[in-house]
């Protein structure tokens, strides 16, 4: 029986721990983590936590709704057993039953079957697997990706893997292609700051003559480090720093059983970024519904079937 958990019910550590022995740990599942970036959560739960699966919600107009947090990729079903299409079933047949409408990311490892009601939209991350030395990672470049490193090494930038995120997310601010408004980085430094100090994140980037020019935040856990938020300026776009930054995280890295996540992207350009490290496609589900428009089609066909 799925239990539905209010966010104060949940045991932290017994959560963490099934989210560890996953085959596909995030840091986006971890209940540190939800905290940071949901704000408001629960979860569905099977008995003794053998599969768990975190939901964010909030609510319009009175009516709860479930979304995607910012800085989540990926959310689903965690277990250390199998994940499969019935399990899958019961916990989104659950999450409609509890929530009208939605928006849902699942992680790798769930693999709904398309049938049916079930509007699935299939998205790209790009993962590479650190577990090897650091020349055989390399040899894994390509020679475009190559080039940009040198000449990265070149113009002499200098790496850093202790840049404050305050500096991170100035930088962020001034070179943001959407603008913000000035709230939404406040959020960003004090969110980030926090992991920061809990041991769960690092900032890297390069500098040129003392100026930070390229940068970006990494999310740790036991199986993956996650690339989740950069900026370059023109100095660093133009010494190619970004090249440096993975570069260097790649070599600190190299020989642990961890994957770096690219978190995406769909975008052609900037997966060919990712996939100039090395790195290896892999599909994640996700879903969205309307519980309520559901509901009244299916009253409408029953309506004009017995009419």
């Amino acid at each position: 029986m799925i239990r539905y958990l209010q966010r104060d019910q949940i045991d932290d550590q017994h959560w963490d721990m099934v989210v560890e022995a996953s085959g596909f740990e995030t840091v986006y599942a971890h209940s540190w983590y939800l905290d940071a970036c949901a704000g408001t959560w629960g979860a569905l739960v099977a008995p003794d936590y053998e599969y768990v699966m975190p939901v964010a919600f909030g609510k319009k107009f009175g009516i709860k709704y479930t979304y995607q947090p910012r800085f989540c990729q990926q959310l689903g079903v965690h277990s250390d057993k199998l994940v499969d299409d019935e399990i899958l079933g019961k916990f989104l047949l659950e999450l409609k039953n509890r929530f009208r409408f939605g928006d849902y990311a699942f992680n790798e490892g769930n693999r709904l079957v398309k049938e049916r009601g079930r509007e699935i939209t299939e998205n790209t991350n790009y993962t590479l697997k650190l577990g090897s030395l650091y020349g055989e990672l390399k040899q894994g470049y390509s020679d475009n990706c190559r080039r940009n490193q040198q000449r990265a090494i070149r113009s002499g930038l200098e790496f850093s893997d202790d840049i404050s995120v305050w500096e991170l997310v100035q930088m962020k601010r001034q070179h943001d292609h959407r603008k913000q408004l000035d709230a939404h980085y406040h959020s960003l430094t004090g969110m980030f700051s926090s992991m920061k100090e809990a041991g769960h994140v690092k900032v890297c980037g390069v500098k040129l003559k003392g100026q930070l020019c390229a940068g970006a935040i990494f999310a740790y856990c036991k199986k993956r480090v996650h690339y989740l938020l950069s900026v370059s300026d023109t100095a660093g776009k133009e010494n190619s720093g970004m090249f440096m930054v993975i570069d260097r995280v790649i070599q600190s890295l190299a020989e642990k059983e961890m994957y770096l996540d690219f978190e995406g992207s769909n975008i052609p350009t900037v997966a060919r970024f990712f996939k100039g490290f090395g790195a290896d496609p892999q599909v994640y589900q996700r879903i969205s519904f309307n519980s309520a428009a559901s509901k009244l089609i299916q009253i409408v066909r029953n309506t004009r079937r017995h009419g």
